[in-house]
């Protein structure tokens, strides 16, 4: 049967062993008295008897040297007893030495033992470490037929055998003197002291810290909760701490829920939530499918009833979508801030709902590693407490600032904690100045502390000093927690192999996982190892996956991982990259995938998965999130080389997701969703024309980017001309799209409606649903229709323009997307604002607020604010109007979202002009059109001329200001042939006389 060490041979490794060198004493004067070939046979015989002796007791004879022999235990094949089967075997082997046979001469040998950590190659042709030096050096020390041991094989072994100390020596290379022990077997009759520990030992030291988790406790169980956040380092016992309180509470009446957030996890938005969801439901695919009835049945069984509407919210974040879309969306639109806000109420309300009937406690692990979503939740939970009978308590090693949330931080423990921790470890009274030396040590780090206490009890010194305690850290390697924590896992035998291949997986791994990297070794074997590492506090059943395992503490997880050399880690990697690359749906999450297909050196998968991952947090509107994934992408993507032949697909995919979420994130202008875009149509524009339509997200995103609108009507011709003969009828649309949008407010109103007419002859309403909410949030038909009937308006076509601003009404209703309709209502208001019909502006702009505070469009709040605003003061209500208009202005001016600049500063100049300040409304209608003429925007710059020219009437400017003013917007709109602004222009110019 294959051992632990079967699948993967390692190109090294570090591992404490234990060497033992043999030697014939006086082997040239026996060779000079003897016939050469018996002196030949008796020493094959020695060696070979030698042998059968170390294989009997777990041990590897490394090297023949003539007349000696170089042995290890504990290498190849891990042993948890390899010290004490060294002392064994050395203890035989003078026993077949001293013995005299008629065929053999009589030999009298020199053994030394010596245990450290060392570091060899898997074919074995080179180790380095101090356990073979020392055990070379102890074997010339020692007297014909005895053996000397070293002070780390005699710590790890004092409980089986004697020690007598022989002396101290100064040997070659050490420079302190050395302890010669000598050893004798102990009587098979005295018990070994069992080398069990109570992982879960009372906690020392904490008592400030539980009597105010217990005093928070005991408000929120009269219905005042609360938030606490435990902060501190790695290792100074923050789960220690909350894990004594949780069992405090065992015997009240509540419910606890623990929540693990995980390292490379950052990108999983509500990860730790989603896992809770998980093992409720207990089969994963009925969030995915969107199964209500079945997430509803396994919440009622858990005593969580919560309103159908909460299912559907959570089901609509859980359910798989399709990546390709992501790449699409308008990320810009509030509507996904809203989504988001609202799965996260729904979380909360899962979380809380039995809270009422059952004190809750809710325990966010590691937040320092969660997402940003996870913080939200929590910091919504903290805002709940208040007022529900629940504790929300998060750890983390850093800060965060936290208006709800009490803060616990943790320092070192004080002296006093430290000892009675040592003797809690020690079962009896420690040696005198052992405590005082362990807290010296480790500062108050409990973990540290804990763990040196477990070190000196297996290696309690014979006679030493107190002084003398450093030295045995020394010679046992240990500078470090890291070293301490690296030993135990050595002390485990060959279950170290099965925590060291479970560390590269990370810090929860599940069997089979575990046997498929060990393959070759039976299931049975496999289990056992991680049995016995449970034995031994090195890992735990996990908390947040039924059936899976967790090391106790990352800080373990990282000891096993660093054992590992560099080499060995990634061809472990390799292994499980493998796996997941073959698997149609991974069984890790794609942020899990992409790290270790990026630890393996599989660049180009670990951006497929670093996409994947980025894509279905887009698609959750979990922007942050898939920034880091973004990230990991963007290296990988880096680290391929320029031939590879998917390298400029996953650049264009990388570049896309980036844009999408830099406009997110910064905004529509902001200089990373332009570099973005820009830097995607550089190598799109280079491509086929089937790549540059697969990838029309990029045409969309570089043209909504423009930074104004002379740009943006230059790329709006680009896009159209692009995708001319694309096939494909929604990507022709939308490029159509993108052209009557933009030429409208660049005042081309043929090219719009030459662009609608085109457009809409390919609209199809089945892949209007599809699309709507990825290009623009709103159907494509509502858009052509509305731009219509104002162009319509414009060229002085009245009836056209009623008839297609009654269609883009009727068909927006018809939708029933909230979008839609308020771009619909948007398009109806801007076109009575322009007749003037204020009353009509007035009661749109109250549908239009009502549809957007349902469905939390803010910038479509904002509009229609200002709107009602401008029509009240215009009318009747001036005060209360102007103070709407200006809270709709300042809330836009706060989202970046005024599109239609021009117009609405016409309507704030004539605020101004009814409340009488002239002067500032002429201020605003300049700046309107010194921003118009920069930017584009040229649809309404003939109206603003016009009313330059009557707010300078009104100041008694000279008449040939006023006039220039009006000859200006008589040119532009006979340019645009905008024969309805003409019009009112030509008339107020023939008023001058």
């Amino acid at each position: 049967m294959k051992n632990l060490d079967a699948r993967i041979r390692f190109t090294g490794e570090r591992r404490q062993v234990t060497a033992l060198f043999y030697d014939i004493v006086g082997s040239t004067e026996l060779l000079l008295r003897s016939e050469p070939e018996k002196f030949f046979r008796s020493v094959s015989a020695l060696h070979q008897s030698a042998e059968t002796i170390i294989k009997k007791h777990g041990g590897f004879l490394h090297q023949r040297l003539g007349d000696g022999g170089c042995c290890f235990f504990g290498y190849p094949d891990q042993s948890e007893d390899a010290a004490e089967s060294a002392v064994q075997a050395s203890l035989e082997l003078l026993g077949i030495a001293a013995s005299t046979k008629k065929t053999r001469t009589a030999f009298r040998l020199r053994i030394g033992v010596a245990t450290g950590l060392v570091v060899f190659s898997t074919q074995g042709d080179e180790i380095v470490g101090t356990a073979p030096v020392l055990a070379a050096r102890l074997q010339a020390e020692a007297e014909p037929n005895s053996v000397l041991v070293a002070d780390s094989t005699v710590q790890l072994t004092r409980h089986k055998f004697d020690y007598s100390l022989v002396r101290k020596a100064k040997l070659k290379g050490f420079e302190e003197p050395v302890a010669l022990w000598r050893p004798q077997e102990r009587d098979r009759s005295t018990s070994a002291l069992s080398s069990f520990n109570e992982w879960d030992r009372p906690i020392r030291g904490r008592e400030r810290e539980l009597a105010a988790l217990s005093s928070a406790w005991n408000s929120a169980r009269d219905g005042k909760g609360s938030s606490i956040t435990v902060v501190g380092e790695a290792g100074i016992g923050k789960s220690r701490l909350i894990g004594e309180f949780a069992r405090s509470l065992s015997q009240t009446s509540h419910e606890t829920l623990i929540f693990q957030c995980g390292r490379r996890l950052e990108s999983q938005p509500l990860h730790p939530f989603m896992s809770f969801l998980e093992r409720l439901v207990a089969e994963p695919s009925v969030l995915k499918n969107g199964e209500s009835a079945a997430l509803i049945q396994a919440l009622q069984t858990a005593g969580r009833d919560v309103d159908a509407a909460v299912v559907d919210t959570i089901l609509s974040f859980t359910s798989d979508r399709s990546p390709a879309t992501s790449r699409n969306i308008r990320a810009s639109d509030l509507s996904g801030r809203a989504f988001r806000r609202k799965v996260i109420e729904a979380a909360a309300d899962i979380l809380t709902c039995k809270a009422t009937d059952v004190p809750t406690l809710l325990v966010f692990e590691d937040v320092h590693w969660a997402d940003v979503m996870t913080l939200e939740l929590v910091d919504r939970l903290g805002s709940l407490a208040g007022k529900l009978p629940i504790l929300v308590v998060q750890t983390s090693r850093i800060r965060r600032s936290l208006a709800l949330a009490t803060e616990i931080e943790l320092s070192g423990l004080a002296s006093a904690a430290v000892r009675d921790l040592v003797a809690s470890v020690w079962r009896e009274r420690p040696p005198p100045g052992l405590s005082d030396f362990i807290l010296d040590q480790c500062d108050g780090m409990p973990l540290y502390a804990e763990e040196l206490a477990n070190f000196f009890r297996g290696r309690q010194p014979l006679g030493k000093a107190s002084s003398e305690w450093k030295g045995l850290l020394m010679e046992g390697g240990v500078s470090s927690l890291n070293d301490l924590l690296s030993a135990r896992l050595a002390a485990t035998g060959s279950a170290r192999r099965a925590a060291q291949f479970a560390s590269v997986i990370g810090r929860e791994f599940n069997i089979s996982l575990l046997a498929y990297l060990l393959e070759g070794v039976s299931r049975q074997m496999v289990e056992d190892a991680v049995e016995r590492l449970v034995s031994q506090g090195i890992i735990e059943p996990s908390s947040a996956t039924p059936g899976s395992f967790q090391f106790r503490h990352v800080l373990t997880q990282e000891a096993a991982y660093s054992s590992l050399l560099k080499s060995d880690r990634r061809r472990i990697h390799r292994r499980i990259a493998e796996l997941l690359i073959g698997e149609a749906k991974p069984s890790l999450p794609a942020a899990i995938a992409a790290w270790q297909c990026a630890e393996a050196g599989l660049h180009d998968a670990a951006a497929r998965f670093a996409l994947a991952a980025a894509e279905a947090s887009v698609l959750r509107s979990a922007m942050h999130e898939a920034n880091v994934s973004l990230e990991l992408c963007a290296q990988e993507v880096d680290s391929l080389s320029r031939r590879h032949p998917d390298r400029t697909e996953l650049a264009l995919g990388l570049l896309e997701l980036q844009g999408v979420v830099a406009t997110a994130l910064e905004g529509e202008g902001s200089e990373s969703a332009r570099r973005a875009y820009s830097r995607a149509m550089q190598l799109l524009r280079k491509q086929a024309l089937a790549v540059r339509s697969k990838h029309f997200p990029v045409y969309w995103g570089w043209w909504f980017t423009a930074p104004n609108i002379l740009t943006q009507q230059s790329r709006a011709r680009i896009l159209v001309g692009d995708m001319q003969a694309v096939e494909d009828q929604e990507t022709r649309l939308q490029s159509y799209h993108c052209g009557w949008a933009t030429s409208f407010h660049a005042g081309e109103h043929e090219f719009c409606l030459d662009c609608v007419a085109r457009g809409l002859d390919l609209y199809d309403p089945e892949r209007a649903v599809r699309n709507r909410a990825f290009f623009g949030g709103h159907d494509a038909k509502v858009c052509g229709l509305g731009e219509s009937a104002l162009s319509y308006l414009l060229l002085n076509d009245a009836d056209a323009s009623e008839h297609a601003i009654r269609q883009c009404l009727d068909w927006a209703a018809s939708t029933d997307h909230a979008g839609s309709m308020v771009h619909a209502l948007y398009y109806a208001i801007v076109l009575r604002r322009c007749q003037s019909r204020y009353d009509d502006v007035h009661d749109l702009g109250e549908q239009m607020l009502a549809l957007a505070e349902r469905h939390g469009l803010a910038a479509s709040q904002a509009r229609a604010n200002m709107y009602c605003g401008w029509a009240e003061l215009m009318t009747s209500f001036a005060e209360r109007g102007e103070e709407r208009f200006q809270h709709g202005l300042l809330l836009q001016q706060q989202l970046g979202t005024d599109d239609n600049f021009s117009m609405h500063s016409d309507m704030h100049a004539q605020m101004l002009q009814r409340l009488g300040k002239p002067a500032e409304a002429l201020a605003t209608i300049h700046n309107a059109i010194n921003v118009g003429r920069k930017s584009g925007q040229r649809f309404w710059l003939a109206e603003l001329y016009r009313l330059s020219a009557r707010l300078r009437r009104d100041l008694n400017d000279p008449p040939s200001l006023i006039r220039r003013d009006l000859m200006r917007a008589v040119q532009i709109a006979d340019a645009q042939g905008a024969a309805w602004l003409l019009a009112r222009a030509e008339r107020d110019l023939g008023g001058i006389g």
